[in-house]
């Protein structure tokens, strides 16, 4: 009976532990709480999140400042994501938020609990200024992009976005071997930084959010 008594208790705990990761996500490697994907806010199809977008580890560091539609989906901010780095697109990706895990249904990797990244946008993953999204791209090389909202402001008349406001340096190339070998191989890298060249890559995807009046 005694050992009967120990198992049960072991069984409600493990059983509590489970359903308080149940409860939990991870967003960079810290483990927070899981909160329900709320409605996309009407004002959100006025309104740009500023964000910056810094490469996880990357000395010296590597970061773009990005203008992107609320109501993006987030299939859509990945498609921002590889313009304003310059990847390929050839890997796996994922975006870790504080509603749960999201990438691209045909990316199942049959262990992950993905949700389909085109049924959630920008405005409800990262709801308030200094929320904080984690784009990871090539989980081989283990690209982590940090995406933090610095302002939420109105589109302004006219203007097309997403648009790119600043940066530093050339991303590193794809199939490089990580963020550490980018690191301590810098010959020849070039800190050139373009931010009207990288809003040019963005053009397929930009739209004016207010018409100029």
């Amino acid at each position: 009976m005694l050992l009967q008594g120990e198992a049960s208790v072991s069984e409600a705990l493990m059983q509590q532990m489970l359903d308080r990761f149940a409860q939990q996500t991870f967003v960079g490697g810290k483990r927070v709480a899981l909160q329900k994907l709320p409605r996309l806010p009407k004002k959100a199809a006025t309104t740009v999140h500023r964000v910056k977008v810094s490469l996880y580890g990357a000395k010296p560091p590597v970061w773009r400042r990005l203008e992107i539609p609320s109501a993006m989906p987030l299939d859509l901010v990945h498609e921002v994501m590889q313009a304003a780095f310059d990847w390929e697109g050839y890997h796996l990706h994922a975006f870790e938020t504080v509603c749960g895990e999201f990438g691209a249904p045909d990316d199942d990797d049959d262990w992950s609990e993905r949700q389909d990244e085109a049924t959630a946008a920008l405005a409800q993953v990262a709801a308030v200024e200094r929320a904080k999204v984690v784009y990871s791209y090539d989980f081989g090389d283990d690209c982590r992009h940090d995406i933090v909202v610095e302002k939420i402001i109105p589109a302004e008349p006219g203007v097309a976005y997403p648009r790119c406001t600043g940066g530093r340096r050339a991303a590193p190339p794809e199939d490089c071997g990580g963020i550490w070998a980018f690191n301590e191989d810098q010959d020849g890298q070039d800190d050139a930084f373009d931010a009207d060249e990288v809003t040019a890559r963005l053009a397929g995807l930009a739209e004016v959010l207010v018409p100029a009046s």
